[in-house]
């Protein structure tokens, strides 16, 4: 009787054994580097009142450009008159809403804690706001 001996002894070898152990680890040691940047980026992703500063500082530059400015200091509003159109900027609820001619409401800021308003020259404004992030309280000036 003949004995078959199989020649096909495929198997790792001691090289690729250590290479795939190698790229195991370097794919493990990113892990908890992935995880704290996943977690840095949440909370940056959840957070959109930088955006919403950024987008009511904006809009409101725009809007007051060549208009009539009236402050209504006691109820923390913003008028601007141009031609017929006035839009109004309100404080209102912890949020600053935008009004385009006493209809509709556009909510721009939310969060906000508190809003003073001065006008320093006649094309000048400084708005001091106190803005609500999680438990921290951020003051915020804009000068338009």
């Amino acid at each position: 009787m003949k004995k078959f001996v199989l020649k096909n002894n495929k198997g790792f070898t001691m090289i690729e054994m250590l290479l795939s152990l190698s790229f195991l680890l370097i794919i493990l040691a990113l892990i908890p580097i992935l995880i704290k940047s996943i977690y840095t980026l949440k909370d940056n992703a959840i957070d959109h009142t930088n955006y919403e500063l950024i987008m009511f500082r904006k809009d409101l530059s725009e809007e007051i450009k060549d208009c009539k400015v009236i402050i209504d200091y006691s109820n923390t509003r913003i008028k601007c008159i141009r031609n017929k159109n006035s839009t109004e900027y309100t404080l209102l609820n912890s949020k600053i809403f935008k009004s385009i001619n006493g209809k509709g409401n556009i909510t721009l800021l939310n969060n906000v804690e508190r809003l003073n308003i001065q006008q320093l020259h006649q094309n000048t404004l400084k708005l001091d706001l106190l803005i609500r992030k999680g438990d921290k309280k951020v003051h915020e000036e804009i000068y338009i």
